[in-house]
Protein backbone atom coordinates (compact mmCIF):
# COMPACT_ATOMS: atom_id res chain seq x y z
CA UNK A 1 0.00 0.00 0.00
CA UNK A 2 1.72 2.92 -0.51
CA UNK A 3 1.78 6.06 1.47
CA UNK A 4 0.85 9.49 0.71
CA UNK A 5 3.54 12.19 1.41
CA UNK A 6 2.21 16.07 1.97
CA UNK A 7 4.85 18.26 0.87
CA UNK A 8 5.52 21.68 2.88
CA UNK A 9 6.22 24.50 1.09
CA UNK A 10 9.99 24.57 1.55
CA UNK A 11 10.35 20.84 0.01
CA UNK A 12 8.49 22.75 -3.26
CA UNK A 13 10.42 26.01 -3.04
CA UNK A 14 14.01 23.67 -3.11
CA UNK A 15 12.67 21.63 -5.76
CA UNK A 16 11.74 24.20 -7.88
CA UNK A 17 14.88 25.92 -7.22
CA UNK A 18 16.80 23.10 -8.57
CA UNK A 19 14.79 22.59 -11.23
CA UNK A 20 16.30 24.73 -14.34
CA UNK A 21 14.23 27.23 -16.19
CA UNK A 22 13.85 26.68 -19.85
CA UNK A 23 15.08 29.59 -21.17
CA UNK A 24 18.64 28.98 -19.66
CA UNK A 25 18.51 25.59 -20.83
CA UNK A 26 18.24 26.35 -24.82
CA UNK A 27 21.33 28.86 -25.68
CA UNK A 28 19.83 31.49 -28.07
CA UNK A 29 22.02 32.33 -31.27
CA UNK A 30 22.51 35.68 -32.50
CA UNK A 31 19.01 37.16 -34.09
CA UNK A 32 19.65 38.96 -37.03
CA UNK A 33 16.13 40.35 -36.95
CA UNK A 34 16.97 42.45 -34.10
CA UNK A 35 20.27 43.60 -35.51
CA UNK A 36 18.60 44.37 -38.93
CA UNK A 37 15.90 46.31 -37.42
CA UNK A 38 18.32 48.40 -35.39
CA UNK A 39 20.51 49.06 -38.43
CA UNK A 40 17.03 50.45 -39.96
CA UNK A 41 16.33 52.76 -37.13
CA UNK A 42 19.60 54.18 -37.21
CA UNK A 43 18.70 54.65 -41.23
CA UNK A 44 15.50 56.61 -40.59
CA UNK A 45 17.12 58.23 -37.57
CA UNK A 46 19.71 59.59 -39.46
CA UNK A 47 17.52 60.64 -42.48
CA UNK A 48 14.99 62.45 -40.19
CA UNK A 49 17.98 64.87 -39.28
CA UNK A 50 19.51 65.25 -42.71
CA UNK A 51 16.11 66.02 -44.47
CA UNK A 52 14.91 68.43 -41.37
CA UNK A 53 17.91 70.66 -42.50
CA UNK A 54 15.56 70.86 -45.66
CA UNK A 55 12.47 72.12 -43.92
CA UNK A 56 12.14 76.46 -44.27
CA UNK A 57 11.84 78.60 -41.66
CA UNK A 58 10.76 81.47 -41.60
CA UNK A 59 13.31 84.59 -41.11
CA UNK A 60 11.07 86.31 -38.27
CA UNK A 61 10.25 82.88 -36.36
CA UNK A 62 11.39 83.41 -32.73
CA UNK A 63 9.28 80.37 -31.28
CA UNK A 64 9.95 76.41 -31.58
CA UNK A 65 10.25 76.06 -35.94
CA UNK A 66 9.19 73.53 -37.85
CA UNK A 67 12.57 72.15 -37.95
CA UNK A 68 12.55 71.05 -33.92
CA UNK A 69 10.06 68.03 -33.41
CA UNK A 70 11.85 66.59 -36.87
CA UNK A 71 15.83 67.12 -34.96
CA UNK A 72 14.18 65.49 -31.70
CA UNK A 73 12.55 62.46 -33.10
CA UNK A 74 15.42 61.95 -35.37
CA UNK A 75 18.25 62.30 -32.33
CA UNK A 76 16.46 59.79 -30.04
CA UNK A 77 16.02 57.42 -32.98
CA UNK A 78 19.39 57.85 -33.60
CA UNK A 79 20.47 57.40 -29.88
CA UNK A 80 17.92 54.48 -29.34
CA UNK A 81 19.11 52.05 -32.50
CA UNK A 82 22.85 52.97 -30.82
CA UNK A 83 21.56 51.60 -27.45
CA UNK A 84 19.82 48.52 -28.78
CA UNK A 85 22.91 47.75 -31.44
CA UNK A 86 25.23 47.66 -28.39
CA UNK A 87 22.64 45.40 -26.38
CA UNK A 88 22.54 43.41 -29.50
CA UNK A 89 26.18 42.74 -29.89
CA UNK A 90 26.52 42.24 -26.21
CA UNK A 91 24.28 39.73 -26.21
CA UNK A 92 21.39 41.15 -24.97
CA UNK A 93 18.15 39.35 -26.54
CA UNK A 94 14.37 39.94 -25.75
CA UNK A 95 12.65 37.67 -24.17
CA UNK A 96 11.00 34.94 -26.00
CA UNK A 97 7.68 34.94 -26.66
CA UNK A 98 5.88 32.71 -23.72
CA UNK A 99 3.43 35.20 -21.99
CA UNK A 100 0.73 36.76 -24.88
CA UNK A 101 -2.41 35.45 -25.59
CA UNK A 102 -1.10 34.76 -29.57
CA UNK A 103 -1.77 31.66 -31.22
CA UNK A 104 1.38 30.95 -33.03
CA UNK A 105 -0.58 28.94 -35.75
CA UNK A 106 -3.18 31.64 -36.57
CA UNK A 107 -3.51 33.16 -40.18
CA UNK A 108 -2.92 36.19 -40.96
CA UNK A 109 -5.31 38.40 -41.11
CA UNK A 110 -4.90 39.52 -44.47
CA UNK A 111 -8.60 41.53 -45.00
CA UNK A 112 -7.73 43.95 -42.03
CA UNK A 113 -3.96 44.26 -43.20
CA UNK A 114 -5.47 45.28 -46.59
CA UNK A 115 -8.46 47.41 -45.04
CA UNK A 116 -5.40 49.72 -42.72
CA UNK A 117 -3.21 49.58 -45.93
CA UNK A 118 -6.66 51.44 -48.17
CA UNK A 119 -7.46 53.96 -44.91
CA UNK A 120 -3.77 55.08 -44.62
CA UNK A 121 -3.70 55.09 -48.67
CA UNK A 122 -6.83 57.42 -48.65
CA UNK A 123 -5.73 59.55 -45.59
CA UNK A 124 -2.43 60.71 -48.06
CA UNK A 125 -5.08 61.30 -50.66
CA UNK A 126 -7.42 63.20 -48.87
CA UNK A 127 -5.12 65.39 -46.39
CA UNK A 128 -5.45 68.26 -48.81
CA UNK A 129 -8.57 68.11 -49.99
CA UNK A 130 -10.89 67.51 -47.16
CA UNK A 131 -8.06 68.88 -44.36
CA UNK A 132 -5.39 67.12 -42.03
CA UNK A 133 -8.26 66.76 -39.26
CA UNK A 134 -10.94 65.31 -41.21
CA UNK A 135 -8.66 62.76 -43.23
CA UNK A 136 -7.24 61.97 -40.07
CA UNK A 137 -11.10 60.96 -38.06
CA UNK A 138 -12.01 59.17 -41.38
CA UNK A 139 -8.70 57.13 -40.71
CA UNK A 140 -8.74 56.48 -37.18
CA UNK A 141 -11.87 55.18 -37.34
CA UNK A 142 -11.83 52.63 -40.52
CA UNK A 143 -8.59 51.46 -39.00
CA UNK A 144 -10.32 50.91 -35.32
CA UNK A 145 -12.95 48.88 -37.48
CA UNK A 146 -10.30 46.72 -39.29
CA UNK A 147 -9.02 46.02 -35.85
CA UNK A 148 -11.94 44.40 -34.55
CA UNK A 149 -13.82 47.82 -32.70
CA UNK A 150 -17.25 47.20 -31.63
CA UNK A 151 -18.80 50.32 -33.00
CA UNK A 152 -17.88 52.96 -35.67
CA UNK A 153 -19.27 55.85 -33.85
CA UNK A 154 -16.82 56.35 -30.59
CA UNK A 155 -13.78 55.56 -32.73
CA UNK A 156 -14.71 58.56 -35.60
CA UNK A 157 -15.51 60.99 -32.59
CA UNK A 158 -12.13 59.68 -30.57
CA UNK A 159 -10.07 59.88 -33.87
CA UNK A 160 -11.97 63.42 -34.16
CA UNK A 161 -11.15 64.89 -30.89
CA UNK A 162 -7.51 63.73 -31.18
CA UNK A 163 -6.87 65.19 -34.45
CA UNK A 164 -8.68 68.79 -33.94
CA UNK A 165 -6.37 68.65 -30.83
CA UNK A 166 -3.23 67.99 -32.88
CA UNK A 167 -4.25 70.18 -35.39
CA UNK A 168 -4.72 73.16 -33.50
CA UNK A 169 -1.44 72.13 -31.18
CA UNK A 170 0.36 72.09 -34.57
CA UNK A 171 -1.60 74.64 -37.11
CA UNK A 172 -2.11 77.72 -34.28
CA UNK A 173 0.48 77.08 -31.49
CA UNK A 174 3.32 76.27 -33.43
CA UNK A 175 3.12 77.83 -36.90
CA UNK A 176 2.42 74.15 -38.94
CA UNK A 177 0.92 74.73 -41.21
CA UNK A 178 -1.70 71.66 -41.78
CA UNK A 179 -4.25 71.80 -44.28
CA UNK A 180 -7.11 72.35 -42.07
CA UNK A 181 -10.38 72.04 -44.73
CA UNK A 182 -12.98 74.91 -44.81
CA UNK A 183 -14.60 74.09 -42.05
CA UNK A 184 -12.17 73.75 -39.37
CA UNK A 185 -10.17 77.23 -40.95
CA UNK A 186 -13.97 79.52 -40.56
CA UNK A 187 -14.23 77.43 -36.78
CA UNK A 188 -10.76 78.39 -35.43
CA UNK A 189 -10.16 82.08 -37.55
CA UNK A 190 -10.73 83.81 -34.41
CA UNK A 191 -7.77 81.97 -33.01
Amino acid sequence: MATLRVRSADDRAETEAERPSVAQDVPRSRNWGELALTVLLLVIGAYLIIDARTISVPGSSNTVGPRFFPYLVGGATVLISIALGVGILRGDQGPPEEGEDVDPHATTAWRSVLIIAVAFLAHALLINVVGWPLAVTSMFGVVAWALGARGIIRPLLIGAATSVIIWLLFAKALGVPLPAGILLELATNWF
